[in-house]
């Protein structure tokens, strides 16, 4: 690597090299180490199973949560995160045929005056309610059993394709909170798309 980067600067006049040897030094390239980048948000445990005449989805977001987004949701900030899942059934020489696509939120937010959490969910009728900052966490990152499909209207033997991925919503943030925070920018995540092929 020194070899190369000493055979850069011999191409390139003085002056030039100079100038990014100095810039090098004031405006240094963040490190990136193996650590961080393994905790990078990511959509985990997926489990697809059959249940009351319905396919149910299980699947949980590892490493989505930050200190400074935790201490916002103190301080009446709400997080949402959405779930992005899309069902298609796999059909050879042609264009799959897309059974749903479904956008699943989950809101995170917290009561100063009964020191409680509250987590809405889009698939349930009511919010739960907890004290305990962790189990807030896990079920904003869990889906527990989402109903996806009629099983009646599957084709038995037939391939088909899931995708799931996750986000901050950006909107999660008051209007001009972004002044007085300035960083929430830095708040926002979205996973990788994790793809499950099965058959029924």
């Amino acid at each position: 690597m020194l070899k190369i980067i000493l055979y850069i600067f011999l191409q390139i006049p003085l002056q030039v090299a100079c100038s990014l040897l100095v810039a090098s030094l004031f405006f240094p390239l963040p490190a990136f180490s193996a650590s961080q980048a393994e905790q990078e948000p990511l959509i985990d445990e997926i489990v697809i199973s059959v249940t009351n005449g319905h396919l149910l989805l299980f699947a949980t977001v590892r490493h989505c949560f930050t200190d400074e987004m935790l201490e916002g949701v103190r301080n009446g900030i709400p997080l949402t995160f959405r779930f992005d899942i899309r069902l298609k059934k796999i059909r050879n020489n042609w264009f799959d045929s897309e059974l749903i696509e479904h956008k699943i939120n989950h809101t995170l937010s917290y009561d100063t005056l009964k020191e409680e959490y509250q987590v809405a969910f889009a698939e349930k009728d009511r919010p739960e309610v907890t004290r305990s900052l962790e189990e807030a966490k896990q079920m904003m990152a869990d889906l527990n059993g989402l109903q996806l499909y009629p099983l009646n209207e599957l084709q038995v033997g037939s391939p088909y394709s899931l995708k799931i991925k996750a986000t901050l919503v950006e909107n999660t943030f008051p209007l001009g909170i972004h002044s007085i925070i300035p960083f929430t920018s830095l708040w926002n995540f979205e996973t990788d798309w994790r793809i499950v092929e099965f058959n029924y």
